[in-house]
């Protein structure tokens, strides 16, 4: 079991130490050898309403509420690869609720709220373009997903479950270059992660929109 303020604690130490690995002076130097893009975005997350096992059974009246939330990514891509090659990372979090009558009690109705923090080690190919600047990618690495105010009926923990599991994603976007140095972007990406807990097991699958803004080092 993972307590939630330790979840917490961990994304946003992670997303802090990004920030501080950005500001060393190696990256400085790497600059003038690479682009280093930097953005903070807000995403909204549409995920499916299949793959949730809960006491036994497969509930088909499982609801998987859609969701909001925030991130931070950065991404290097060399000169010598013709700024097309890249490589990056990415911490991200978002809320859900995850709500389906109880296989054990019937009729119950059963809800908890779900909260999914990922850090991702991304690997992107773009379009070098002057003002438009499409790519697609691939990532994988670490994902979180926490219960808190779990009402399931036969759990003696309704507090905090948290569940580590490998995550992976596919991505494809666009940045729009405002300056040489200040980019907007919005990304669509498809996020998958299998998360386990007491009584309940979910093949997490989730659309996501992304819109956001960077800077160009």
């Amino acid at each position: 079991m993972w307590p939630f303020p330790l979840v917490l604690s961990v994304f946003f130490s992670l997303s802090l130490a990004l920030m501080m690995v950005l500001l060393q002076p190696g990256w400085v130097t790497a600059a003038e050898t690479a682009d280093i893009d930097v953005g903070l975005y807000a995403l909204g997350a549409f995920p499916s309403d299949q793959g949730l096992f809960a006491q036994g059974g497969n509930p088909s009246d499982t609801r998987i509420a859609n969701g909001a939330g925030a991130g931070i990514k950065a991404s290097v891509f060399p000169h010598d690869l013709g700024n097309i090659i890249g490589i990056g990372l990415e911490s991200s979090g978002h809320g859900s609720e995850i709500s389906f009558s109880s296989p054990v009690n019937e009729g119950a109705a059963v809800s908890t709220n779900l909260w999914v923090f990922s850090s991702m080690v991304n690997l992107t190919l773009r379009y070098p373009g002057k003002v438009f600047v499409p790519y697609i990618g691939v990532g994988g690495g670490y994902s979180s997903g926490v219960l808190s105010h779990a009402d399931i009926p036969g759990r003696s923990d309704r507090d905090f479950e948290g569940s580590w599991a490998f995550g992976h994603q596919f991505f494809g976007g666009a940045q729009g270059n405002l300056t040489e140095t200040v980019f907007l972007f919005t990304e669509y990406k498809y996020f998958s992660a299998n998360y386990h807990w007491k009584q309940l097991a979910l093949d997490f699958r989730s659309q996501c929109l992304v819109f956001g803004v960077g800077l160009r080092f």
